[in-house]
């Protein structure tokens, strides 16, 4: 049996659903602790690289001060990916579209951090090689 009506309409049960799939997932007490483990994890490696570790010599020249950068972007990634994917649960069964710029600007934020994060970790990763092949 279709999910339609015969005007082509998405059937009551079936926008039911759709809404109790949107709204199962993982508990809140998880969601929070992934997140301020995340969030740990990004204040340590901060603090590491600002306060540890010395300045000098090219930032991305020491492959430990990147891999930590890495690592905390990374860490800071995960609460607006969690933010923008909270509101498109929540945002399944609205018909307004108000929510879908602002998960998208956390969606948005969430990606920069994750992908400068990951350049961080292959600079640190190049930087090694070179070390290795007596280059650096």
């Amino acid at each position: 049996m279709s999910p339609y009506d015969f005007y082509g309409y998405v059937t009551m049960s079936e926008q039911n659903n759709t809404q109790e799939k949107a709204r199962s997932g993982f508990s809140r007490n998880k969601i929070l602790l992934i997140n301020g483990l995340a969030v740990g994890v990004a204040i340590i490696c901060f603090v590491v690289v600002g306060v540890w570790i010395g300045p000098e010599g090219p930032f991305f020249d020491a492959p430990l001060r990147s891999l930590l950068t890495g690592l905390g972007l990374l860490g800071l990634a995960c609460p607006p990916f969690t933010a923008g994917f909270m509101l498109q649960k929540k945002a399944a069964a609205s018909p307004y579209f108000e929510e879908a710029f602002i998960r998208t600007g956390f969606h948005i934020i969430g990606f920069v951090c994750f992908f400068v994060g990951l350049i961080c970790i292959g600079l640190s990763i190049y930087a090694l090689i070179m070390r290795m092949l007596g280059k650096g």
